[in-house]
């Protein structure tokens, strides 16, 4: 790992909290306003590729791989520096009856081994976890091709989320620096890119957006699972009646920021676009 990275997290803490997930089929659920948004997102940042080459970093565990192969014939691959992670991917992608390379790697080895390889770069939370982003993000950079594009998605640990974090989750805002957009963007402006978009993704609520397993030791293994359940149906049901109702996103409920860029070539001049 590069010496300028400072990461707020380690392997055990990933392993700890990959452990709860091994025996846990997870599927993407339409019925989630973030998983539908986030759907769009993919399909404006692969609108120009036929076949595209494509990384996630930070993979363990990804929904998001199986549907990128299914559903633009793309050549996957991801990269995470998580065994049980990995694994956890790899069966994904194997349930889904989808092809991809799954590396158990740290990413930045993996970036040096792999400049200028991909059409589109992505990940679904990474950056947070470093106290800078910029090292992180210039190994994103040098993995694109020119005219790549990459989208970088965090939580939106702001808002109504922060107080939720400090009583459920007190570790996760430790574990992860908050970013607000238009830092990210500026932040990408530094290290090379063209963003074309940016802003607050997700939907109007998902309350799942801060994890509750901390809260297994004091309710229960059942009790926990009770509350994950009236979590996940209160992002279901209140997030697509407030949708419905045409609340926008932004900082008080939008569980994720997001940023959509490129690398550019000579002659870029496209426009950048707030949401």
């Amino acid at each position: 790992m590069g010496s300028q990275v400072n990461p707020l997290t380690d392997e055990s803490y990933w392993t700890t909290l990959w452990d709860g997930q091994q025996h846990k089929v997870r599927h993407l659920r339409w019925a989630y306003v973030a998983n539908r948004q986030l759907a769009k997102l993919f399909r404006r940042a692969l609108t120009d590729f036929k076949n595209p080459t494509l990384v996630e970093l930070g993979c363990a565990d990804s929904l998001w791989l199986p549907y990128l192969a299914k559903n633009y014939n793309s050549d996957c691959y991801g990269v995470d520096f998580s065994e049980l992670g990995c694994q956890l991917a790899q069966r994904n992608l194997s349930l889904a009856g989808t092809e991809g390379t799954i590396i158990c790697e740290d990413v930045f080895a993996f970036a040096k081994a792999h400049r200028v390889t991909f059409d589109f770069v992505y990940s679904m939370g990474l950056i947070e976890h470093f106290s800078t982003p910029h090292a992180i993000l210039e190994e994103m950079h040098s993995l694109l091709k020119p005219g790549g594009t990459m989208l970088t998605v965090t939580p939106n640990l702001r808002g109504m989320y922060t107080p939720i974090a400090r009583v459920a989750s007190p570790k996760l805002l430790a574990t992860h620096k908050v970013i607000p957009p238009l830092e990210l963007a500026t932040v990408l402006r530094e290290t090379g890119f063209h963003v074309t978009e940016y802003g607050y993704t997700g939907g109007p609520l998902k309350l799942s957006v801060v994890d509750y397993s901390p809260w297994r030791a004091v309710i229960g293994k059942w009790g926990h699972e009770v509350l994950c359940k009236c979590v996940n149906l209160t992002d279901i049901v209140v997030g697509n009646l407030l949708t419905a109702l045409q609340v926008p996103n932004q900082q008080l409920t939008s569980p994720y920021v997001y940023a959509l860029c490129t690398k550019p070539t000579v002659g870029d001049s496209r426009t950048c676009f707030v949401f």
